[in-house]
This record gives structure tokens, sequence and C-alpha cells, in this order.
């Protein structure tokens, strides 16, 4: 995927969605440091949006929160 393609799908699905729920720019979104996150024209839109970026690395499971719940299921 390349940084176009995640900002079309940003802009055609979870910008839509954050209007519909009403969120608009009260909310935190996650990504980790995936060369399309961190390409300039995703940062640039990012900023454009004026939305907050909750940067993660690309390797880590133990900062992500559904890994702690395998072995309940």
């Amino acid at each position: 995927m390349t940084a176009d393609t995640y900002i079309d799908i940003f802009r055609e699905n979870l910008e839509i969605s954050l209007l519909r729920i009403g969120l608009e720019n009260n909310f935190m979104f996650q990504q980790d440091n995936n060369s399309k996150h961190t390409a300039k024209r995703s940062q640039a839109f990012m900023k454009a949006k004026r939305i907050k970026l909750l940067d993660w690395p690309p390797q880590s499971p133990d900062l992500n929160p559904v890994e702690n719940l395998w072995s309940v299921l």
C-alpha cells in the first residue's frame, strides 16, 4: 500500500465514519511507523485535518491490547 492509497482509505472511510458518530477531531489516531504512515504526504494530510496521532513502533505486540486476550479466547 502506498501513502496515497492510505490517505484515500482514510478520507473515504474513517473520516466519514468519524463525522457520522460525532467524533470529528475529538479522537486520537493510532498508527505505527510504517513508511506509508510516516510519508510526508500522509503527515501533511493528518496535519491539515488536525488529526492527533499516537505513534507506535511497527513491531511491538506488548503494546497491542488484543494480544492479551488470546489466552482468554
